[in-house]
Order: C-alpha cells, then sequence, then structure tokens
C-alpha cells in the first residue's frame, strides 16, 4: 500500500487515526492524531479512509502537458556518463572488491534514526541492486543505481521506533570499469541484521568512512587471509583440522558462585527462535515466544541463575506486558526491572532471582 501525505488514515489494530504529514521511510510515517500530536506508525498497520486531495483531471492534465512536451523537445540522455562516471582510483594496480552496508545514527547511537550506506571501497564501479524482504515474505525494490568506485551513498534512513521491523536485505552486485580489468563475477548475497545490535553502544565502531561511530558490515570482502583459505586444498585443511585435535584444550573449571553470578540472555525476537516463521498470526508467534520465556526462567531458577536479561524488543509493548504480568505472579520468588539502557535500549527486562 503506497501512503502519501495529506492521506487521511485508521489504524488496523487500535482506535483512532489521523492524517499523514511526514513519509520517513519505505515502512514508516508520521501521522498527526486527533489531539494534534505527531506521532509515527507503521504502514501495514495503518488503512486509507480518504486519499489526499488530487484530481484525476490535474493528473491527465499534467500527463497530456508532459506528453505535449516530449513531442516538442527531444530528449537525448547519454547513459555513458552514467554508466562510466570519472571515479577516483585510490591505486590503480588494487582488484580487491570491499563492499560494505553502513548503519550511521544521527545523534546518539542506540537512541536515534539511522542512515543507512552502501560502502563502496574498490576500484571498480557497481551496478546495483537493494531488495527488502519483510517478515511475512513480501519483497520490494529498495533501490537500484551505480555506486562508483571508493565512493559511498546513502540508500535510505531508518526510524529507531520500528527497527525491531527492520527487514532482511538482498544484494545483487556488478562489478565493472572503463577499459582493460580483470573480470569479477557478480554477488548475490541476502543479510539479516539482528535489531538487538542497533540498542548495544558498543556495538557502533571507529571507521575510515564516517565521522561518527558506525555499525559496518562487510556485503562482499577480499583479504589476503580469505584468499589464503581459499586457496588451501581438502587435503591441507584436514591436516590443520587434525593438529589442533591433537592439542588438549584442559575445561575451565567454574566455582558455584561464578555459575549463579553469571548474566544470561534470552533473546524473544522471533527470527532467533524460527528459522521459518512465515504464516504464523501474531497470537501463534506471541505464544512461541511466551512459551520459550517460560522454559528459560524455569531453567534458570532450577539452575540457580541469579541474573537473567529477556530481550522482548520495543514493538507496541505487548510482548513486554505479558512478560511482566507473568513475572507479577512470581514476585516471591524473583524482581525485575528494566535492563541497562546502555546496552539494550528499550527493549529488554532484568529479572533477579532470589
Amino acid at each position: 500500500m503506497e501512503v502519501s501525505v495529506g492521506d487521511k488514515v485508521r489504524f488496523l489494530n487500535d482506535v483512532g487515526g489521523g492524517i499523514v504529514t511526514k513519509v520517513l521511510d519505505r515502512r514508516t510515517v508520521m501521522i498527526m492524531n486527533e489531539f494534534d500530536f505527531e506521532v509515527p506508525a507503521a504502514i501495514n498497520d495503518l488503512i486509507i479512509v480518504e486519499e489526499a486531495a488530487y484530481t484525476a483531471s490535474t493528473s491527465k492534465n499534467n500527463n497530456n502537458s508532459q506528453a505535449q512536451s516530449s513531442v516538442d523537445t527531444e530528449l537525448v540522455i547519454d547513459t555513458n556518463d552514467i554508466f562510466y562516471p570519472e571515479v577516483a582510483i585510490v591505486d590503480e594496480s588494487g582488484n580487491d572488491i570491499n563492499v560494505s552496508i553502513a548503519f550511521v545514527p544521527q545523534a546518539r547511537p542506540g537512541n536515534s534514526d539511522m542512515n543507512v550506506y552502501l560502502i563502496n571501497d574498490s576500484n571498480y564501479n557497481v551496478l546495483y541492486s537493494v531488495i527488502n524482504r519483510e517478515d511475512n515474505g513480501k519483497t520490494y525494490s529498495n533501490s537500484v543505481g551505480v555506486l562508483e568506485a571508493n565512493v559511498k551513498e546513502q540508500i535510505e534512513t531508518l526510524s529507531m521506533n520500528f527497527i525491531n521491523q527492520l527487514p532482511e536485505y538482498i544484494f545483487h552486485l556488478a562489478f565493472y570499469r572503463k577499459g582493460d580489468f580483470t573480470v569479477v563475477d557478480p554477488v548475490s548475497k541476502n543479510i539479516r541484521v539482528n535489531p538487538v545490535k542497533f540498542y548495544k553502544e558498543k556495538a557502533y565502531t571507529e571507521n575510515d568512512f564516517f565521522n561518527e561511530n558506525a555499525i559496518l558490515i562487510p556485503i562482499v570482502s577480499d583479504s589476503k587471509l580469505a584468499n589464503e583459505v581459499a586457496s588451501l586444498s581438502e587435503t591441507d585443511l584436514n591436516k590443520i583440522i587434525r593438529e589442533k585435535e591433537k592439542v588438549e584444550i584442559k575445561p575451565k573449571s567454574i566455582s558455584k558462585k561464578e555459575i549463579e553470578n553469571k548474566l544470561v540472555e534470552v533473546d524473544l525476537h522471533i527470527h532467533e527462535l524460527l528459522d521459518d516463521f512465515r504464516g504464523l498470526s501474531n497470537g501463534e508467534i506471541m505464544e512461541i515466544q511466551l512459551d520459550h520465556f517460560k522454559g528459560k526462567l524455569e531453567d534458570a531458577i532450577k539452575n540457580r541463575v541469579k541474573k537473567i536479561v529477556f530481550i522482548h524488543g520495543v514493538g507496541n509493548g505487548t510482548l513486554k506486558l505479558e512478560i511482566r504480568n507473568e513475572l507479577d505472579r512470581m514476585k516471591n520468588k524473583l524482581s525485575y526491572q528494566d535492563a541497562s539502557f546502555q546496552e539494550y535500549g528499550y527493549g529488554a527486562t532484568m529479572v533477579q532471582i532470589k
């Protein structure tokens, strides 16, 4: 469903609605509700009641004028400049391919919207296509274009309010440049990022591409180590494995006190629990998450674990509410509080077992 600024919408699973004031990205818009507050909302959770004022006659007139303009003036596009731009070659002899996706926070890491970049750290132009696949299997085009050699380019902005709905990224990359060059095979790669990573400030690191700390994930990377491993024969690899197996590793003894003080993390995001959850309703997903929560909590109590963090995400807060209702029934055995904001943002609950 396409939503435009000015559309009147209502919520599918809640009361109320409002007017769309801004389109944040392909999945998120800002809505001015009946109380004159601007709130973010997921497009998939909306239904259009009345489209923005835009008449068919206006569209028709514009189309006619554009058609007439195209007849009066012949437009010639030089595709050579588009597909073979003048590029900055860092090393004429270098043929390494390094392309990454980067998530750069607009303000404090773990607590702000993020700009998403493609980084081409190589001497090849990259003809790229980025496709997003939602949890329900639906796919849509994110962006396409030519990423010049040794250049970075922003492809979208992600709202932190809906980071838990981050889709899977599908990349199709083709490498080329002017004149003679070594042919590089095209790359097709799928990347799914765990949303928990974005709430951890330490996940954002210094890098060579931005002044700010950022999360960089390689899409394709050439390195001497990787090439050396790839060049090893199966016999060489088996020999290395056998040598490793000869080394006896003495297990480290862990005291009872260390076991009791160990902090256990349990990620309840559905993509961490199931490889394929397409076709499941929200209610079925919630049931699976709660069953996993209860099982892990029982194990923690049985094994005398003192602290356990349940990562439930922000979302609409339903899972968090259900978890805390369950914990309230066990107040004689435990206590709970929000987990460290610096480590988990707003999306986790720490349980301390008595």
